[in-house]
């Protein structure tokens, strides 16, 4: 009966070994907390090919620790390799770990930082390969000047040969400019400026989008203007909006789009998009999600010639894997046809025999030209630049539908003392825009008025949206937000104008300067530290003073042999001399020896740098009246409880609020709404905003608007969002691409831009806040010197109770002395106090019949003392030793002490 449970055992042991095997091989990964798309493309290729995944999540850029501890992990895991969505810095410490461990890394990000004798796989085309084929396309377009443009802190090994294009070997000229920031457009302007017209651009895919924006609203998309961009992800993006313009754009893919040649690449795209909920398209596919899956298939075609067993490893004892170094050269050595194409490395783990397909943007959209394989470039037809297309637009002579909105300062009732009729009713900057617009396209148009922009609720469409949807209407134009909800239902022309949303709210008093302002000159930090400082150099001055002999004086000129010498250095003369030294007032101690004065010379140079500093910026703290604003983020205005805000409750901008994954923003909504904040337009809001505690929510066009006509309302922190505004049109509109075309035109020439300065800054009461007024010169009040006055103050008042004190201690002593009462010695020294008779005081009192004690007794006690006094003066003993002006150990005090006894009476 024993045996029953031990064949069980065996059989559920086999049985879940079996299933555990069935599992597959166990690979690593390990991303950024932001890089969701490519965890799922690792699991996506790990379930094709039969593995498991461990990935390990690195919360930020630069946490070495936290890698190398995910590195020791999934060793511990014992998985066959890692895969590294990093880069950077963060690969090379995951290569060190690997290569001790012998486990294969295989990144998927571009990165230089790398050996000759590391052992990792770089699925990224090698700088090389791309510096080979930027070259041949170069030639191919026949620049002879053309300007690289790539990111601050991004390498530039991908383009580093075709600078050597510009020697005095090569007929070119080769011009380089650095991207930094978050606004490109300033280095865009000085390279226009200076008359570059072609660029190869160097930069990560995420900086593309932003870059591309940029370069068309400095107008740099137009027909004389080429780019060749090195990252193969330019043409997985929209370009729709750069095509009419002209422009001469070539870029680079790595994937073959035929279906039937990369049955792959549509599997991948399928399972992806069912494992994300997104709905891209095989073309939209960043080339690191491709790069993932290659990478997983090289895995699986290695595993196939060579058999490994996983093994679990730890970083503690140095033990590397046995099969490595096996798996990572059959890795490196086999060839495998992946989903960007041949996946061929050589001896150091460099992809150098890429295929690239050579893609130019056209009006009809993206096209190959061309492409690169077997290190050779194959055109399929020369490189001309785009012919104008001679067609008569198809707006020529038709009468459009416009609906307008009036919104100020993008539609107003035109002000005029006769009765207006039809378009002449109405002006403003979208206006204005329609009749340049028809300029150009040669259409005729008609206005109508619309409140409700649309937007898609229970019953279906509303306002504009349903009009342009039911052919009501052909164009509509206004402060019309371009939203995902609007673009489901029309379609929108390229952006006239970009934006966010802001706080509008009313300009705070000005504060005057606090009462300490002038102890703001300086931070608490240099505060301690002079406070510190002084301290410490004054037991300096005590020990430097003490060790130089000549410090050591005579007290007594008259005697040439005496028994005793001075030193000026106690503790309270060197911070005398130290404080006397910052106040710019000087002290009556005077160092003789070299040391000293050394130190003292330096330290007056110190003094003269501090006071220096503190006096030039005082003004400012003293003067300076500041707006202190009740907050300053979003953050704050929520949790702020005496302040209300609101927005329009039809727009975009409560729709913002309202659909928001930010539980800030999602509690404002809730706030806004519970409690009545929402407003009908934006002059209620604007007055609310200038007349009680209420910030309003705007977007940051009309909120610039309105600033200009009321000075007290100010902008406060940054935009929450950034969105654009378009011209409004049914789904696949015949009119779209000469509408898109014209406002291209249109921004390159800078004329929405004048539009715009004209009905913001100059028309109606525009510019009212841009003008300044001359202020007379601001005299200090006392508001701004009663912290001065204060310290005054407080300083004489602390001063006059340690004197008290001291003279209380006086009173005390003299008491104990002559065995006097208290209150006897108290009132003596007040009555010679109040008298203010010269600085003369005698020593000896009338005497006090009615004290304890006789005449005789008390003359007794002072003749002792007198015997005392002149013993202690004539005392070898040093450490009663004080400074010359001491009165009861110097030869001066001596003989005033002698010469002022007054006789008893």
């Amino acid at each position: 009966m024993l045996l029953v449970p031990f064949v069980l055992l065996l059989f559920s042991s086999y049985v879940f070994g079996q299933d555990e095997a069935a599992e597959g091989p166990i690979i690593g990964g390990i991303f950024y907390k932001n890089s969701d798309d490519l965890k799922v493309a690792l699991e996506v290729g790990a379930k094709t090919f039969n593995f498991r995944t461990s990935i390990k999540e690195v919360s930020a850029r630069g946490d070495v620790l936290g890698i190398s501890k995910y590195v020791c992990e999934l060793a511990e895991e014992g998985v066959i390799g890692i895969i590294d969505g990093t880069g950077g810095r963060a690969s090379e410490n995951i290569q060190a770990l690997c290569d001790m461990l012998e486990l294969p890394h295989v990144s998927i990000q571009h990165n230089d930082l790398y050996n000759d004798d590391w052992s990792v796989l770089n699925m990224q085309p090698s700088p090389s390969a791309y510096n080979m084929v930027l070259e041949e396309l170069i030639l191919h377009k026949e620049w002879r000047n053309f300007t690289v443009l790539y990111i601050k802190d991004y390498s530039m090994m991908r383009v580093s040969e075709l600078l050597h294009l510009g020697n005095k070997t090569h007929p070119y000229v080769v011009s380089v400019r650095e991207l930094s920031g978050d606004d490109y457009r300033e280095v865009l302007i000085d390279a226009k400026h200076n008359g570059y017209t072609n660029f190869v651009v160097d930069c990560p895919s995420r900086n593309l989008e932003q870059l591309l924006l940029h370069a068309q609203q400095v107008g740099m998309m137009t027909d004389e203007h080429s780019y060749i961009f090195v990252s193969p992800d330019l043409f997985t993006l929209d370009m729709s909006r750069y095509r009419y313009g002209g422009v001469n754009m070539t870029g680079l893919r790595m994937v073959e789009l035929n279906k039937t040649d990369n049955e792959k690449l549509w599997n991948f795209t399928m399972t992806f998009n069912q494992e994300t909920g997104k709905t891209l398209e095989a073309e939209e596919l960043k080339t690191q999600l491709l790069l993932v899956h290659d990478a997983v298939e090289i895995f699986a075609a290695a595993i196939k010639k060579v058999h490994v067993e996983a093994e679990q490893l730890s970083c503690e004892n140095y033990k590397a894997w046995d099969y490595g170094s096996t798996l990572l050269n059959f890795m490196k050595t086999n060839k495998v046809d992946g989903i960007t194409r041949s996946l061929i490395f050589n001896g150091l783990g460099d992809r150098t025999d890429v295929t690239f397909d050579i893609l130019e943007l056209t009006p009809a959209g993206n096209q190959t030209i061309g492409a690169w394989k077997n290190n050779r470039l194959i055109m399929d037809r020369p490189i001309v630049a785009d012919a104008e297309i001679a067609q008569e637009p198809a707006l020529r002579n038709k009468t459009l539908k416009v609906l307008i909105a009036i919104s100020p300062p993008y539609g107003y009732y035109k002000l005029s003392h006769e009765k207006l009729e039809g378009n002449d009713r109405y002006e403003g900057f979208t206006i204005d825009i329609i009749d340049r617009l028809s300029q150009i396209l040669g259409f005729n148009y008609e206005f109508e008025e619309e409140k409700d922009y649309g937007s898609l609720g229970e019953n279906g469409w509303t306002g504009m949206c349903l009009a342009l949807r039911e052919d009501k209407a052909d164009l509509a134009i206004c402060d019309f937000t371009m939203t995902a909800e609007r673009q489901m239902g029309i379609d929108f022309s390229t952006p006239f104008m970009t934006l966010g949303i802001g706080i509008l709210y009313k300009q705070p008093s000005k504060q005057p300067p606090e009462m300490f302002s002038f102890m703001a000159v300086f931070s608490k930090e240099v505060w301690y530290y002079m406070v510190l400082i002084q301290v410490a150099l004054g037991v300096t001055m005590i020990f430097v003073g003490h060790i130089s002999y000549k410090e050591w004086q005579n007290p007594v000129p008259c005697i040439e042999s005496p028994e005793e010498l001075n030193n000026q250095f106690s503790f309270a003369n060197s911070v005398w001399l130290i404080i006397g030294s910052v106040m710019q007032q000087g002290s009556e101690i005077a160092p003789i020896a070299l040391a000293p004065r050394m130190i003292t010379s330096v330290w007056w140079f110190f003094t003269m740098v501090m006071v220096a500093s503190y006096v030039g910026t005082l003004v400012a703290f003293l003067i300076v009246e500041k707006n202190v604003m009740p907050f300053k983020t979003v953050e704050e205005l929520y949790n702020h409880k005496s302040i209300s805000y609101g927005a329009k409750k039809k727009g975009s901008t409560k729709q913002f609020f309202e659909e928001s994954t930010s539980p800030i923003y999602q509690g404002m909504f809730k706030k806004m709404t519970r409690n009545g904040w929402l407003v009908g337009d934006n002059d209620v809001g604007v007055l609310k905003a200038e007349t009680q505690q209420y910030a309003f929510f705007m977007e940051s066009t009309s909120l610039e608007y309105y600033k200009e006509r009321h000075c007290d309302l100010l902008q406060v922190g940054g935009l929450l969002d950034s969105k654009s505004y378009g011209i409004g049109m049914k789904k696949q509109s015949p009119y779209k691409k000469y509408i898109d075309d014209a406002l291209l035109h249109m921004k390159e020439r800078g004329e929405i831009e004048k539009m715009k300065n004209i009905w913001w800054k100059e028309k109606r009461g525009g510019g009212k806040c841009g003008e300044k007024h001359d202020e007379e010169q601001k005299q200090l009040g006392m508001k701004n010197m009663l912290g001065a006055f204060v310290v005054l103050g407080v300083g004489s008042l602390i001063g006059l109770f340690i004197s008290i004190i001291d003279m209380l201690w006086g009173v005390f002593k003299r008491s104990v002395k002559y065995s006097t009462t208290f209150r006897y010695e108290l009132v003596e020294e007040l009555k010679f106090v109040i008298k203010f008779r010269g600085n003369i005081k005698p020593v000896k009192r009338n005497q006090k019949k009615s004290i304890e004690g006789s005449f005789e007794a008390l003359a007794k006690a002072e003749g002792k003392d007198d015997i005392r006094s002149l013993h202690s003066i004539r005392s070898t003993e040093t450490h009663r030793t004080h400074h010359s002006h001491s009165s009861r150990h110097s030869s001066r005090s001596l003989s005033v002490a002698f010469a002022k006894r007054r006789s008893y009476s």
